[in-house]
């Protein structure tokens, strides 16, 4: 395949399904023999592309090598009046895809903004060294547009192979056109190849006016290895004080990943005797506390009692919550997979998910999991009652789900399906 340029807005440490996929390929195209680079940002949560992070916390080095990848990260600039400059342009740039203005002028000041989403002032360089000597060059993530955009106007300038991957949202309207503006349409239909994580994308990219046989539907995965070293999970309950049936939830804690919904349906569990336990692992849990703030007497007073607030974990610590808990919650409208539910499969946990994005492609419906309306607090309720008050659905559910990750959401399944999609356009 020679060698192979990845351009991601985050990679490790980072935290996301995005860069659990670029490193797990990445290993193993070196370990296949091939070269493989890496251009990223030095953001180390989701909050460094609009706010500076603390001076104390250690930095990131702008060139290492992990695992014999090599990574170089570009630094995040944060021009006047931040952190308020990528919100607003972000929020100007959707308003310009609702306008009716002819897509040539969109497109063109749709990069413009871009440039700042996020601000990069090293990418142009960065760009102008690494993509010359790529055989391909593989950009992920089009919600951060300036870095998506940017790379792939380079690699066509400079006649490289293109793949793109937008991790397109579909949970609604409002948040698929963030990935439908102009200057990313233009990125999609000139790549050589597009890749969905589930067939509901793979359609709205062939609306969009991709050529069908330019899209390839590409499952993510999960280390299979994890499921022998998730600890005591006896322990972990009693370590954090997790004794009544422990419901899971993995990402960061936005009302658009679902976990305000979710802490509403335990409060109205726990109001109706059904006691159960939420334990939330992810960044961005000063969201969480700060909606809970505003609720009823109810809510704040299952969040101080009820709610394991864990922060952002480590890999094991992550794998022992799942090992430990007894169901995994998942009820977002912006997970074009949802790698976690596949590592609750590992574990063999039953897992509800939202009917939104490429969730319902990894859920199937009453047989690996449930799946409600997003945003349905008695739906999400009902179906965390239904898994946590009928063992033998709960372990039909897990039984099944784990089955279904073996034989098909392993990293080794999707190493082999992106080798076939390089191959073809090489």
């Amino acid at each position: 395949m020679g060698d192979i340029l990845f351009v991601t807005p985050f990679y490790a440490p980072f935290l996301s399904g995005a860069r659990a996929f670029l490193e797990a390929s990445g290993r193993r195209m070196v370990a296949d023999g091939h070269s493989v680079n890496v251009l990223t940002t030095t953001a180390q949560n989701a909050t460094d592309f609009w706010r500076p992070p603390d001076p104390a916390r250690p930095r990131l080095p702008h060139r290492e090598t992990l695992h014999g990848v090599s990574i170089e990260r570009v630094s995040l600039g944060y021009p006047w009046p931040a952190p308020y400059t990528f919100g607003l342009l972000r929020r100007a740039s959707h308003m310009l895809h609702r306008t009716r203005l002819p897509a040539s002028i969109q497109r063109s000041l749709l990069r413009s903004l871009g440039r700042w989403m996020p601000s990069l002032p090293g990418l142009d360089d960065a760009l102008a060294r690494l993509v010359p000597s790529a055989d391909l060059v593989h950009v992920v993530d089009g919600s951060w547009d300036g870095l998506f955009t940017a790379a792939a106007v380079s690699a066509q300038r400079h006649r490289k192979h293109l793949v793109v991957m937008p991790f397109m949202h579909l949970g609604d309207g409002r948040v698929a056109s963030r990935f439908q503006m102009a200057h990313q349409v233009d990125a999609y239909r000139a790549s050589d190849a597009v890749v969905a994580l589930s067939c509901r994308e793979a359609t709205a990219l062939a609306e969009l006016g991709v050529p069908p046989d330019r899209i390839h539907v590409l499952r993510m995965g999960v280390d299979p290895g994890w499921q022998d070293q998730s600890g005591d999970p006896a322990g972990f309950r009693q370590r954090y004080g997790l004794s009544d049936p422990v419901i899971a939830f993995l990402g960061a804690h936005t009302y658009d990943k679902g976990v305000f919904t979710l802490v509403q349906a335990v409060a109205r569990l726990n109001g109706q005797g059904i006691r159960v336990q939420l334990a939330c692992a992810g960044p961005q849990s000063e969201q969480l506390i700060r909606f809970a703030q505003d609720q009823s007497q109810q809510v704040r007073a299952t969040v101080r009692d009820q709610v394991k607030v864990l922060g952002e974990v480590s890999e094991q610590l992550k794998h022992e919550l799942l090992a430990a808990c007894d169901v995994l919650a998942l009820p977002s409208r912006v997970d074009a997979f949802g790698i976690v539910l596949a590592e609750a499969g590992l574990h063999a946990k039953p897992v509800i998910g939202a009917d939104a994005g490429g969730i319902p492609e990894v859920i199937e419906q009453g047989v690996t999991g449930l799946l409600v309306p997003f945003d349905d607090v008695c739906a999400l309720a009902d179906a965390i009652r239904g898994v946590v008050t009928d063992p033998r659905l709960a372990a039909r559910l897990g039984d099944a789900g784990h089955h279904r990750v073996l034989s098909r959401y392993t990293w080794d399944h999707t190493y082999r399906s992106l080798k076939e999609i390089y191959l073809d356009i090489l």
